[in-house]
Protein backbone atom coordinates (compact mmCIF):
# COMPACT_ATOMS: atom_id res chain seq x y z
CA UNK A 1 0.00 0.00 0.00
CA UNK A 2 0.86 3.49 -0.27
CA UNK A 3 0.62 7.49 -1.63
CA UNK A 4 1.97 10.11 -2.13
CA UNK A 5 1.72 13.95 -2.45
CA UNK A 6 4.73 16.22 -3.39
CA UNK A 7 7.68 16.57 -1.55
CA UNK A 8 7.53 16.71 2.51
CA UNK A 9 8.76 14.91 5.68
CA UNK A 10 7.33 12.62 7.65
CA UNK A 11 7.74 9.34 10.07
CA UNK A 12 7.39 5.44 8.82
CA UNK A 13 4.40 3.12 9.07
CA UNK A 14 3.96 -0.15 9.13
CA UNK A 15 1.70 -1.87 6.13
CA UNK A 16 -1.25 -3.95 7.09
CA UNK A 17 -1.38 -6.59 4.30
CA UNK A 18 -4.75 -8.02 5.12
CA UNK A 19 -6.88 -7.35 1.65
CA UNK A 20 -9.09 -4.33 2.79
CA UNK A 21 -10.12 -1.62 0.50
CA UNK A 22 -8.98 1.63 0.81
CA UNK A 23 -9.13 5.36 -0.72
CA UNK A 24 -7.30 8.15 -0.34
CA UNK A 25 -8.18 11.81 -0.59
CA UNK A 26 -5.27 14.57 -1.87
CA UNK A 27 -4.08 17.67 -2.93
CA UNK A 28 -2.52 18.36 -6.00
CA UNK A 29 0.25 21.10 -5.60
CA UNK A 30 -0.37 24.48 -6.43
CA UNK A 31 0.71 28.09 -4.92
CA UNK A 32 1.53 27.70 -1.07
CA UNK A 33 1.70 30.11 1.25
CA UNK A 34 1.42 28.07 4.53
CA UNK A 35 3.15 24.74 3.85
CA UNK A 36 5.69 22.66 5.50
CA UNK A 37 8.97 23.23 3.50
CA UNK A 38 11.01 20.58 2.24
CA UNK A 39 14.03 20.31 0.40
CA UNK A 40 16.14 16.91 0.31
CA UNK A 41 19.56 18.00 -1.03
CA UNK A 42 22.01 19.68 1.65
CA UNK A 43 23.01 23.18 1.86
CA UNK A 44 25.64 23.50 -0.95
CA UNK A 45 22.48 23.02 -3.07
CA UNK A 46 20.52 26.40 -1.86
CA UNK A 47 22.38 27.77 -4.20
CA UNK A 48 21.17 25.99 -7.27
CA UNK A 49 17.27 26.74 -6.24
CA UNK A 50 17.12 30.48 -5.43
CA UNK A 51 13.53 31.49 -5.75
CA UNK A 52 12.57 35.43 -6.02
CA UNK A 53 8.98 35.44 -4.96
CA UNK A 54 8.88 39.44 -5.18
CA UNK A 55 6.47 42.06 -4.37
CA UNK A 56 5.12 41.89 -0.12
CA UNK A 57 3.72 38.42 -1.30
CA UNK A 58 3.95 35.90 2.14
CA UNK A 59 5.05 32.52 1.96
CA UNK A 60 5.35 30.49 5.41
CA UNK A 61 6.26 28.03 5.83
CA UNK A 62 6.33 26.10 9.15
CA UNK A 63 8.58 23.08 10.50
CA UNK A 64 7.41 20.34 12.74
CA UNK A 65 10.60 19.58 15.01
CA UNK A 66 9.56 16.21 15.54
CA UNK A 67 10.33 15.25 11.77
CA UNK A 68 14.04 14.98 12.81
CA UNK A 69 12.93 11.60 14.39
CA UNK A 70 12.13 9.99 11.53
CA UNK A 71 14.37 7.13 9.79
CA UNK A 72 15.46 6.92 6.37
CA UNK A 73 14.71 9.63 3.97
CA UNK A 74 11.36 10.85 5.78
CA UNK A 75 13.77 11.97 8.31
CA UNK A 76 13.94 15.97 8.12
CA UNK A 77 16.47 18.46 9.90
CA UNK A 78 16.52 22.20 9.76
CA UNK A 79 19.35 21.47 7.49
CA UNK A 80 16.91 20.16 4.76
CA UNK A 81 15.16 23.24 4.68
CA UNK A 82 15.94 25.53 1.11
CA UNK A 83 16.36 29.17 2.67
CA UNK A 84 15.00 30.40 -0.87
CA UNK A 85 11.49 28.85 -0.68
CA UNK A 86 9.51 30.99 1.86
CA UNK A 87 9.33 34.44 3.09
CA UNK A 88 8.54 33.15 6.20
CA UNK A 89 9.94 29.97 8.35
CA UNK A 90 8.31 28.85 12.05
CA UNK A 91 9.88 26.34 14.01
CA UNK A 92 7.02 24.22 16.02
CA UNK A 93 6.77 24.33 18.91
CA UNK A 94 8.10 26.16 21.46
CA UNK A 95 6.15 25.01 25.14
CA UNK A 96 4.47 27.34 27.97
CA UNK A 97 6.22 26.80 31.23
CA UNK A 98 4.13 26.37 34.98
CA UNK A 99 6.09 29.87 35.23
CA UNK A 100 4.14 31.55 32.71
CA UNK A 101 7.59 31.73 30.50
CA UNK A 102 8.11 30.50 26.97
CA UNK A 103 10.72 27.35 27.29
CA UNK A 104 12.00 24.77 24.69
CA UNK A 105 9.26 21.93 24.00
CA UNK A 106 12.52 19.36 23.15
CA UNK A 107 15.86 20.40 24.96
CA UNK A 108 17.59 18.09 23.18
CA UNK A 109 16.81 18.81 19.69
CA UNK A 110 15.95 22.25 19.90
CA UNK A 111 19.17 23.39 21.96
CA UNK A 112 21.70 20.27 22.71
CA UNK A 113 21.40 18.95 18.99
CA UNK A 114 21.49 22.87 17.23
CA UNK A 115 17.75 22.86 16.50
CA UNK A 116 17.82 26.57 16.94
CA UNK A 117 20.75 27.64 15.72
CA UNK A 118 20.36 25.54 12.52
CA UNK A 119 17.40 27.04 11.88
CA UNK A 120 18.93 30.36 12.53
CA UNK A 121 21.68 29.85 9.71
CA UNK A 122 19.35 29.17 7.36
CA UNK A 123 18.99 33.33 7.31
CA UNK A 124 23.07 33.75 6.60
CA UNK A 125 21.66 31.98 2.99
CA UNK A 126 18.86 34.25 2.46
CA UNK A 127 19.26 37.29 4.29
CA UNK A 128 15.25 38.31 3.66
CA UNK A 129 14.27 35.48 5.32
CA UNK A 130 12.40 35.84 8.73
CA UNK A 131 11.95 33.18 11.17
CA UNK A 132 9.56 33.06 14.23
CA UNK A 133 9.00 29.84 16.37
CA UNK A 134 5.35 28.96 17.03
CA UNK A 135 4.08 28.61 20.68
CA UNK A 136 1.13 25.98 21.48
CA UNK A 137 -0.34 23.46 19.12
CA UNK A 138 -3.12 20.96 19.39
CA UNK A 139 -1.80 19.01 22.07
CA UNK A 140 -1.21 22.18 24.59
CA UNK A 141 -4.93 23.08 24.55
CA UNK A 142 -6.71 25.56 26.53
CA UNK A 143 -5.91 24.30 29.96
CA UNK A 144 -2.55 26.89 30.64
CA UNK A 145 -3.52 29.71 27.84
CA UNK A 146 -6.44 30.44 29.49
CA UNK A 147 -5.30 31.48 33.00
CA UNK A 148 -2.90 33.20 31.60
CA UNK A 149 -4.01 35.16 29.21
CA UNK A 150 -7.06 36.19 31.95
CA UNK A 151 -4.28 37.72 34.74
CA UNK A 152 -2.21 41.05 33.65
CA UNK A 153 0.36 40.51 35.58
CA UNK A 154 0.90 36.47 34.27
CA UNK A 155 0.56 38.53 30.33
CA UNK A 156 2.91 41.05 31.31
CA UNK A 157 5.83 38.23 32.61
CA UNK A 158 5.24 35.79 29.58
CA UNK A 159 5.85 39.13 26.95
CA UNK A 160 9.13 39.75 28.71
CA UNK A 161 10.29 36.18 28.74
CA UNK A 162 9.19 35.82 24.68
CA UNK A 163 11.34 38.73 24.01
CA UNK A 164 14.04 37.66 26.22
CA UNK A 165 14.06 34.37 24.75
CA UNK A 166 12.96 35.15 20.85
CA UNK A 167 16.52 37.48 20.96
CA UNK A 168 18.25 34.76 22.61
CA UNK A 169 17.82 31.99 19.80
CA UNK A 170 17.70 34.94 17.16
CA UNK A 171 13.79 34.35 16.00
CA UNK A 172 12.45 37.35 14.35
CA UNK A 173 9.33 36.68 16.02
CA UNK A 174 6.18 34.75 17.82
CA UNK A 175 3.56 32.76 16.27
CA UNK A 176 1.11 31.85 18.63
CA UNK A 177 -0.67 28.92 18.39
CA UNK A 178 -3.54 28.22 20.61
CA UNK A 179 -5.62 25.51 19.90
CA UNK A 180 -8.24 27.37 20.80
CA UNK A 181 -10.01 29.96 22.99
CA UNK A 182 -13.40 29.12 25.12
CA UNK A 183 -12.92 25.75 23.81
CA UNK A 184 -11.19 22.67 24.62
CA UNK A 185 -10.77 21.44 28.18
CA UNK A 186 -9.75 24.88 30.21
CA UNK A 187 -11.24 27.08 27.94
CA UNK A 188 -13.79 29.82 28.96
CA UNK A 189 -16.19 32.62 27.61
CA UNK A 190 -14.02 35.21 28.39
CA UNK A 191 -10.82 33.75 26.11
CA UNK A 192 -12.11 35.37 23.48
CA UNK A 193 -11.52 39.34 24.69
CA UNK A 194 -8.49 37.80 27.11
CA UNK A 195 -6.87 36.99 24.14
CA UNK A 196 -7.00 40.26 22.13
CA UNK A 197 -6.00 42.43 25.35
CA UNK A 198 -3.16 39.97 25.63
CA UNK A 199 -1.73 40.57 21.63
CA UNK A 200 -2.39 44.15 22.13
CA UNK A 201 -0.39 44.50 25.25
CA UNK A 202 2.54 42.09 23.74
CA UNK A 203 2.36 44.77 20.20
CA UNK A 204 3.26 47.43 22.30
CA UNK A 205 6.27 45.95 24.55
CA UNK A 206 7.81 44.54 20.86
CA UNK A 207 7.65 47.94 19.68
CA UNK A 208 8.76 49.42 23.02
CA UNK A 209 11.81 46.94 22.91
CA UNK A 210 12.51 47.67 19.72
CA UNK A 211 12.72 51.67 20.16
CA UNK A 212 14.85 51.33 22.97
CA UNK A 213 17.31 48.75 21.27
CA UNK A 214 17.23 49.63 17.64
CA UNK A 215 16.37 46.11 16.31
CA UNK A 216 13.69 45.97 14.24
CA UNK A 217 10.25 44.85 15.57
CA UNK A 218 9.66 41.71 16.52
CA UNK A 219 6.77 40.22 14.33
CA UNK A 220 3.50 38.74 16.25
CA UNK A 221 1.50 36.68 14.08
CA UNK A 222 -1.47 34.44 14.99
CA UNK A 223 -2.49 30.13 13.70
CA UNK A 224 -6.39 30.58 13.44
CA UNK A 225 -9.05 28.11 12.41
CA UNK A 226 -10.93 27.09 9.78
CA UNK A 227 -14.17 26.74 11.74
CA UNK A 228 -16.28 29.33 11.77
CA UNK A 229 -17.53 28.27 15.35
CA UNK A 230 -14.30 28.36 16.80
CA UNK A 231 -13.25 31.51 14.63
CA UNK A 232 -16.55 33.77 16.09
CA UNK A 233 -16.46 32.57 19.63
CA UNK A 234 -12.76 32.31 20.76
CA UNK A 235 -11.08 35.23 18.52
CA UNK A 236 -11.94 39.13 18.36
CA UNK A 237 -10.92 39.39 14.60
CA UNK A 238 -11.26 42.61 14.30
CA UNK A 239 -8.84 43.69 17.13
CA UNK A 240 -6.47 40.97 16.47
CA UNK A 241 -6.36 42.42 13.00
CA UNK A 242 -5.02 45.59 13.77
CA UNK A 243 -2.47 44.23 15.63
CA UNK A 244 -0.89 41.09 14.30
CA UNK A 245 1.09 40.97 11.48
CA UNK A 246 -0.66 38.37 9.99
CA UNK A 247 -3.23 35.85 10.30
CA UNK A 248 -2.34 32.11 9.29
CA UNK A 249 -5.18 30.37 8.32
CA UNK A 250 -5.65 26.80 9.48
CA UNK A 251 -8.01 25.66 6.41
CA UNK A 252 -7.55 22.53 6.36
CA UNK A 253 -8.34 19.25 8.25
CA UNK A 254 -12.66 20.10 7.55
CA UNK A 255 -12.48 15.83 7.91
CA UNK A 256 -11.01 13.81 9.46
CA UNK A 257 -10.06 10.34 8.33
CA UNK A 258 -12.28 8.65 11.39
CA UNK A 259 -15.37 10.35 9.77
CA UNK A 260 -18.34 7.63 8.29
CA UNK A 261 -17.74 8.69 5.23
CA UNK A 262 -15.33 10.10 2.72
CA UNK A 263 -14.88 13.67 1.88
CA UNK A 264 -12.03 16.15 0.96
CA UNK A 265 -10.20 17.53 3.60
CA UNK A 266 -9.78 21.19 2.21
CA UNK A 267 -12.18 21.77 0.15
CA UNK A 268 -11.76 25.25 -1.97
CA UNK A 269 -15.79 25.89 -2.73
CA UNK A 270 -18.76 24.10 -2.19
CA UNK A 271 -19.70 22.32 -5.28
CA UNK A 272 -23.04 23.08 -6.90
CA UNK A 273 -24.89 20.19 -6.40
CA UNK A 274 -24.18 20.42 -2.37
CA UNK A 275 -27.61 22.28 -0.79
CA UNK A 276 -27.43 24.54 1.94
CA UNK A 277 -28.74 21.80 4.17
CA UNK A 278 -25.49 20.01 3.62
CA UNK A 279 -23.41 19.59 7.00
CA UNK A 280 -20.76 20.28 4.16
CA UNK A 281 -22.01 23.44 3.15
CA UNK A 282 -19.65 25.83 5.08
CA UNK A 283 -16.55 23.21 5.56
CA UNK A 284 -14.41 25.04 2.68
CA UNK A 285 -11.84 27.52 2.04
CA UNK A 286 -14.08 30.22 0.52
CA UNK A 287 -16.72 30.32 3.36
CA UNK A 288 -13.80 30.37 5.75
CA UNK A 289 -11.82 33.35 4.33
CA UNK A 290 -15.48 34.96 3.30
CA UNK A 291 -16.17 34.85 6.89
CA UNK A 292 -12.61 36.30 8.62
CA UNK A 293 -13.46 39.38 6.01
CA UNK A 294 -16.81 40.26 7.34
CA UNK A 295 -15.44 40.06 10.43
CA UNK A 296 -12.87 42.86 10.15
CA UNK A 297 -9.53 40.98 9.10
CA UNK A 298 -7.53 42.64 5.98
CA UNK A 299 -6.98 40.49 3.10
CA UNK A 300 -3.29 41.33 3.15
CA UNK A 301 -2.90 39.58 6.27
CA UNK A 302 -4.66 36.37 5.97
CA UNK A 303 -1.79 34.09 4.50
CA UNK A 304 -3.89 31.04 3.22
CA UNK A 305 -3.18 27.44 4.79
CA UNK A 306 -2.56 24.75 2.28
CA UNK A 307 -1.93 20.87 3.36
CA UNK A 308 1.11 19.33 1.99
CA UNK A 309 -0.72 16.18 3.31
CA UNK A 310 -3.76 13.94 2.65
CA UNK A 311 -6.35 12.26 4.43
CA UNK A 312 -6.83 8.28 3.89
CA UNK A 313 -9.87 6.02 4.47
CA UNK A 314 -10.65 2.20 4.22
CA UNK A 315 -13.96 1.51 1.88
CA UNK A 316 -16.60 -0.60 3.04
CA UNK A 317 -17.42 -1.30 -0.68
CA UNK A 318 -14.41 -0.79 -3.45
CA UNK A 319 -16.78 -0.21 -5.78
CA UNK A 320 -17.86 3.07 -3.67
CA UNK A 321 -15.05 5.23 -4.09
CA UNK A 322 -16.97 9.09 -4.46
CA UNK A 323 -16.56 11.61 -2.12
CA UNK A 324 -19.42 10.90 0.52
CA UNK A 325 -19.05 7.47 0.02
CA UNK A 326 -19.31 4.54 3.24
CA UNK A 327 -15.57 4.17 5.08
CA UNK A 328 -14.50 1.09 7.76
CA UNK A 329 -12.03 3.76 9.49
CA UNK A 330 -9.01 4.99 7.98
CA UNK A 331 -6.58 4.09 5.68
CA UNK A 332 -3.32 2.33 6.67
CA UNK A 333 -0.56 4.04 7.96
CA UNK A 334 2.28 5.11 5.23
CA UNK A 335 5.53 4.19 4.92
CA UNK A 336 6.88 7.12 6.07
CA UNK A 337 4.94 9.02 8.28
CA UNK A 338 3.20 6.18 10.52
CA UNK A 339 -0.01 7.56 11.01
CA UNK A 340 -3.49 5.98 9.78
CA UNK A 341 -5.61 8.12 8.13
CA UNK A 342 -2.64 10.60 6.95
CA UNK A 343 -0.26 10.59 4.55
CA UNK A 344 2.17 12.75 3.02
CA UNK A 345 2.21 14.32 -0.49
CA UNK A 346 5.36 12.50 -1.51
CA UNK A 347 3.96 9.24 -0.37
CA UNK A 348 1.08 9.51 -2.53
CA UNK A 349 2.98 10.75 -5.62
CA UNK A 350 5.01 8.08 -5.08
CA UNK A 351 1.83 5.15 -5.08
CA UNK A 352 0.23 6.64 -7.33
CA UNK A 353 3.34 6.73 -10.11
CA UNK A 354 4.70 3.72 -8.89
CA UNK A 355 2.39 1.36 -7.65
CA UNK A 356 0.00 -0.84 -9.92
CA UNK A 357 -3.70 -0.22 -9.44
CA UNK A 358 -4.20 2.96 -8.09
CA UNK A 359 -6.84 5.44 -10.50
CA UNK A 360 -6.85 9.22 -9.64
CA UNK A 361 -10.29 10.84 -9.99
CA UNK A 362 -11.01 14.75 -10.37
CA UNK A 363 -14.86 14.93 -10.26
CA UNK A 364 -15.10 18.90 -8.72
CA UNK A 365 -12.31 20.13 -10.85
CA UNK A 366 -11.37 24.16 -10.07
CA UNK A 367 -13.49 23.14 -6.91
CA UNK A 368 -11.27 20.53 -4.48
CA UNK A 369 -8.45 18.43 -5.73
CA UNK A 370 -8.58 15.03 -7.22
CA UNK A 371 -8.75 11.98 -5.06
CA UNK A 372 -7.06 8.31 -5.72
CA UNK A 373 -8.22 4.82 -5.23
CA UNK A 374 -7.42 1.00 -5.04
CA UNK A 375 -9.30 -2.11 -4.59
CA UNK A 376 -6.64 -3.66 -2.53
CA UNK A 377 -3.31 -3.48 -0.85
CA UNK A 378 -1.12 -5.85 0.56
Amino acid sequence: MGFHQCQNHHYRGSIDHTKRNLITLLLLCGLSSLIHSVFTQGLSEHSLVKRQIGDDRRVVCYYANWAVYRQGTAKFTPQNINPYLCTHLIYAFAGLGKDDTIQTFDKYQDLEKGGYGQFAALKTYNRDLKTLIAIGGWNEGSRRFSPLVADPKRRKTFIKSAIRFLRQYNFDGLDLDWEYPTFRDGGKPEDRANYAKFVVEMREAFESEAQQTGKQRLLITMAVPASLEYAGKGFDIKTLDQHLDFFNLLTYDYHSAYEPATNHHSPLYRPRDWSDFDFRADLNIDTTIQFYLKSGASRNKLVLGIPTYGRSYTLVNPDAHEVGSPTDGPGAAGPGTKEDGYLAYYEICQAVEEEDGWEVENPYPLVMGPYAHKDKFG
